[in-house]
């Protein structure tokens, strides 16, 4: 069927908006849409929550496929205060957005998301949140504006929860967490799962660099208490810990795939490192993120035993360990 002539108009004006002004536009329409129709919630439930640091996040799938925090939830994520005082018709995240100290880091498009929840069934009842990508977005912005010396003393809490959050976590990888959590894992399409492995493993591997830094496992033998140097392996349980911390935190199919790819031989050991695999900008990237954020752990640990709290801490559950005593096991 041909355009007609309003038709090729509108597409010509559309052509003439910014990216984020025919985005915002897209999502005003999609808005309407949902007020009407809100989106339901398919998996989740109060008491399946994520973990981020210390803080249970409660969290949902959509029936369109978005992976949603609840307001509270991000609320609380952030470590922003419930308490002071406010403004009419916007909530309490619209109003530390809409500071003059976060503001110019903001985008239009974010501020839109921000100032226009998602509203979600849950059941019988209604519920307010945001897209996944809306947390990252809004510890990015904070960072940002730290860095820049902008924050009032007060935010710096607020400061340093978006760097935990932006050192432990991805776009991909918080996605994948949700999942997990609410059991939306089990009921995912293939062609996410496949989507999740063409982000993070390439198909053949890379030359060997050196990915893991000689502080890293130092760190790691002075917390465990072994004996390092140079040209020592160390004990067999040191390669089992860097495949627990680091390795398991990436999406959950992305490491069944690398074993797949890059399997044991008969002594139990591997052609190449795992690493070697994974992709330039979100694999590698992801993998560099957890080494960094582990190895902070580890230099402020002056022992096993504080090392494991503040795991915990940081990572919840989903980096609590059995440790081994019998690292040679």
């Amino acid at each position: 069927m041909n355009d007609t002539p309003q038709s090729k108009g509108g597409k010509a004006r559309a052509e003439l908006l910014a990216p984020e002004e025919r985005s915002r536009i897209a999502r005003t329409a999609a808005q309407s849409r949902w007020e009407n129709s809100p989106p339901k919630a398919i998996s989740g439930a109060a008491d399946r929550p994520i973990r981020i640091a210390d803080i249970q996040v409660p969290c949902y799938v959509l029936d369109d496929g978005r992976r949603v925090i609840t307001m509270g939830g991000m609320v609380d994520t952030l470590n922003i205060a419930r308490g002071g005082s406010m403004k009419r018709g916007m909530s309490r995240l619209e109003l530390f957005i809409s500071g003059k100290f976060i503001k110019p880091f903001i985008s239009s498009d974010l501020h839109e998301r921000v100032r226009n929840p998602i509203r979600f069934r849950i059941g019988k009842t209604f519920a307010y949140g945001f897209d996944s990508d809306t947390l990252i977005d809004i510890a990015e912005a904070v960072i940002a504006a730290d860095n820049a010396g902008e924050l009032q003393t007060q935010q710096k809490g607020i400061s340093f929860q978006c760097r935990v959050i932006t050192s432990s976590l991805t776009r991909i990888g918080l996605i994948a967490l949700i999942d997990e959590a609410t059991g939306y894992q089990t009921k995912r399409d293939s062609d996410e799962l496949q989507k999740i492995l063409e982000a993070y493993i390439r198909p053949e591997h890379r030359p060997w660099v050196r990915t893991i830094p000689p502080e890293f496992s130092k760190e790691i033998y002075r917390v465990y208490g072994w004996s390092y140097s140079q040209s020592n392996r160390g004990p067999r349980y040191a390669g089992k810990l860097i495949r627990q911390l680091i390795y398991e935190k990436l999406p959950t199919p992305v490491l069944p795939e690398l074993d797949a790819k890059n399997p044991s031989g008969a002594k139990y050991q591997r052609k190449h490192r795992h690493h070697q695999f994974l992709t330039d900008k979100i694999g590698l990237e992801h993998f560099k993120t957890q080494v960094v954020s582990v190895m902070t752990l580890l230099r402020a640990s002056p022992d096993k035993k504080t090392f494991q709290v503040l795991l915990e801490r940081v990572f919840g559950e989903q980096m609590s360990f059995a440790f081994d005593d019998d690292h040679n096991a």
